[in-house]
């Protein structure tokens, strides 16, 4: 009779299981917004491969990353931004039609032989370093040619003529006036970036200082200049924590502050 008893509760327990590993139907997916793991493979709500992109992820950012308007549609990068290309650090990027930003933010040092404007008169009084994508927002590939193409322009009115296509993304835009005689190195430090790679440097020297509210430089362009690697047919090394240059005062600790030295040979155009 005991026997009985004991194998009648343990088919009872059987059953329990059985009914309750049927409570995932099959093909269940990923509710987003209930805190339970209903697909039940360890990843609950916006942590789910399911939920990419669902609107109840953009408030968390869900796989957009951290800033303002993470996760909002987009077509050009600066409608991610916050504030402005020269404030926002990283730089949020438009991709997939949403904004995003997934990486760091560093700074590094640069070093622009400026031989060829020596003489230059009057001498260019700011400068532009834009680290631009070697993707566009369309998903085209990005040149120097490309870039030059798209900033024929040199008069105060054409100073925002890159931004103003919106098809360049910025891993870091920095602005800022320049003194000294035209033909000098031009050290620049602490340019802010995002870690990445496949990425070149655009340059632009300008007559007039840095205006201080739009942050762009004012009267008209001197000359610009492209590099987009070390050498010919060479890319950038990536962009990652360990290059980030501390500002003074900071700890430097054990970085290995990232620092590009680059030689105009365009001159004046």
């Amino acid at each position: 009779m005991i026997r009985v008893f004991f194998a009648a509760l343990l088919g009872a327990g059987l059953l329990t299981v059985a009914v309750s590993s049927c409570t995932m139907m099959p093909g269940q997916r990923e509710i987003c917004a209930n805190n339970i793991d209903d697909d039940m493979n360890g990843l609950v709500d916006c942590a789910d491969p399911d939920c990419k992109g669902k609107s109840e992820c953009f408030v968390d950012a869900g796989f957009f990353g951290t800033c303002a308007k993470c996760g909002q549609g987009c077509s050009r990068q600066e409608q991610c931004l916050q504030t402005s290309f020269t404030n926002d650090q990283p730089l949020p990027l438009c991709l997939g039609a949403r904004c995003t930003s997934l990486s760091k933010a560093i700074s590094v040092n640069l070093t622009l032989n400026a031989a060829a404007y020596m003489g230059l008169s009057p001498a260019p009084r700011s400068i532009v370093t834009r680290f631009i994508s070697k993707t566009a927002i369309d998903g085209s590939e990005v040149t120097c040619s490309t870039i030059e193409a798209a900033a024929p322009g040199r008069t105060q009115a054409a100073v925002r003529q890159l931004e103003d296509t919106g098809r360049f993304q910025y891993l870091g835009f920095d602005s800022r006036t320049v003194m000294g005689t035209p033909g000098q190195d031009v050290r620049i430090n602490f340019i802010p970036v995002q870690t990445g790679s496949q990425f070149l440097i655009w340059f632009e020297y300008w007559y007039g200082p840095i205006d201080g509210v739009t942050r762009f430089p004012t009267q008209n362009r001197a000359g610009f200049e492209c590099f987009d690697g070390p050498a010919i047919g060479q890319s950038w090394p990536p962009l990652t924590p360990v290059d980030d240059c501390p500002a003074p005062g900071q700890d430097a600790g054990g970085t290995m502050c990232r620092s590009f030295t680059l030689t105009a040979t365009r001159g004046p155009q």
